[in-house]
């Protein structure tokens, strides 16, 4: 599954995980929630197979990883830059860094300003972006096949010999600073950004819940050293996918990064987070709020072993689609919800899933009831083998949709190779899929459903009184994440 990155949250308020875009049609009447249980999985979902081509390692001399993937009916070549640190590796009193130190790649080389570097991009009518995971960094540049010569030398420009301009900086941090604040405006982005913190209370995966003020400390010598400490080729991988050669492109590479020096810095993985297992309600106050929003979850596994697939199949039976449990019993069936889904984000080393709900200011309380016990259900009920089947049928047939275009393909590659994930992870997704069942889904659902969710509210101030007799205690925090107060019966 392919997470949203931090820099992706500094520039769009959109964090939901991008593995299943696509969604069902709405169902139509709260009767129709067991007839949709009952339908047998789509014949064709099943028939769908995931043909990725197989992903070429080198290890050249210096340390630097290169990876190719040959995809010969793409007309785009994509190169990416992984360098594994992400915003985790920012230092406590600077958070933001590692989101900044990405987007300072490309204004300018010590002998290049950003101006020109950006022409001899546009030359070329590719793309360069950065992008910072939790656990690593990728920078990434699109162009034609006809083009990959020219491209490559660019892309070594760019990232081997950046430079961080004062001016440049300063510009970056305003961009960075008015962006953070204006994100205030998103309940998603706030719900989800308190939920992370409660779920991460000092652990170092609580670093990517920074606020906009912490920007303006930021220097050039904060970049300069988390530059030189990072982007070494020790530890980092140049990924080549599109139609080409790959023995030729990693000669190429190798040609151009070859004299690149720097071992892998000391880098110390972060645990496994500990799961949430007592009451705990946040209400995040929102002044302008129009309606409700809610956010249910708890601490999972990282993006490695037995249990990923079947949690995404178990995610998927909760609330996937609009099939599924919370859509037909908060929308469909109660009518308290605008929309009722849930979601799965996974780092290295731990994740997080969550139930997520616009509902209607009256009816918070009874929709955090239902959507608890939708969660407590799947943990200690036995799982519906006609659900399991209807879940791991969407998730086979969606799957490849996910990765046929380039930009999926080259963020699925990333992650298969930032986080040296086994093969299970790269093509053989469908495979795994199809050999879980009921009794596999109920295992994974009582290992990380049965203990208690964290709840997170955003809404309006004066909502909070009336929700205090059905509440022992609410923890409200201000749109920063500041807790302002506690609120007991």
């Amino acid at each position: 599954m392919s997470p949203p990155t931090v820099s992706q949250r500094l520039r769009d308020a959109a964090v939901l995980p991008a593995l299943v875009a696509v969604v069902l049609g709405l169902a139509t009447s709260a009767g129709a929630q067991e007839r949709f249980r009952r339908t047998a999985p789509l014949p064709d979902a099943q028939r769908l197979e995931l043909n990725l081509p197989p992903v070429e390692i080198r290890v050249l001399a210096n340390g630097l990883t290169v990876a190719t993937a040959r995809r010969p009916e793409s007309g785009v070549v994509t190169l990416q830059l992984i360098v594994r640190a992400g915003e985790v590796d920012s230092p406590r009193e600077r958070p933001g860094l590692a989101a900044v130190t990405a987007r300072m790649i490309g204004k300018g080389t010590k002998m290049l300003s950003a101006d020109y570097l950006e022409n001899m991009i546009e030359s070329l009518g590719a793309g360069f972006s950065g992008d910072v995971f939790m656990d690593y960094t990728v920078l990434t540049m699109n162009v034609l096949a006809e083009d990959l010569d020219r491209a490559v030398y660019i892309f070594r420009l760019i990232t081997l010999e950046a430079a961080f301009p004062e001016r440049e900086l300063a510009s970056v941090r305003r961009e960075a600073y008015w962006e953070l604040f204006e994100q205030k405006r998103s309940a998603e982005v706030l719900g989800w950004r308190q939920l992370l913190s409660a779920l991460h209370e000092g652990h170092p995966y609580g670093a990517a819940t920074y606020n906009e003020d912490v920007i303006k400390f930021i220097t050039t010598r904060d970049v300069t050293a988390f530059y030189s400490r990072f982007y070494r080729p020790g530890n980092a991988a140049v990924l080549v996918s599109g139609n080409i050669d790959g023995a030729a492109v990693a000669d190429r590479i190798g040609n151009h990064f070859g004299a690149w020096a720097g071992a892998a810095p000391r880098r110390t993985v972060p645990p496994p987070s500990v799961p949430n297992d007592r009451d705990r309600v946040c209400y995040v106050e929102v002044p302008e709020s129009a309606g409700a929003t809610v956010f249910v979850g708890n601490s999972i596994m990282g993006s490695s072993g037995p249990d990923f697939y079947p949690f995404l199949v178990l995610k998927q039976i909760l609330g996937g689609t609009t099939r599924s449990r919370l859509f037909m019993n908060l929308r469909e069936s109660k009518g308290y919800a605008n929309y009722a889904f849930s979601e799965m984000e996974v780092f290295g080393s731990s994740g997080a899933y969550w139930a997520r709900a616009l509902v209607r200011p009256e009816t918070i309380v009874p929709a955090v009831r239902e959507i608890l016990g939708e969660i407590g259900a799947l943990a200690a009920g036995p799982a519906i083998p006609s659900e399991v089947e209807e879940a791991k049928s969407f998730l086979v047939g969606n799957m490849p949709l996910r990765l046929e275009s380039p930009k999926g393909f080259a963020e699925w590659m990333a992650r298969y190779v930032a986080l040296d994930l086994d093969r299970s992870q790269w093509d053989r997704g469908p495979e795994e899929l199809k050999l879980i069942d009921a009794e596999r889904v109920r295992e994974t659902a009582r290992k990380y459903l049965s203990a208690k969710p964290v709840v997170v509210i955003v809404g309006r101030p004066e909502w909070l009184s009336a929700y205090l007799r059905d509440i022992d205690a609410i923890e409200v925090y201000d749109t920063g994440g500041q807790l302002k107060h506690i609120m007991r019966k």
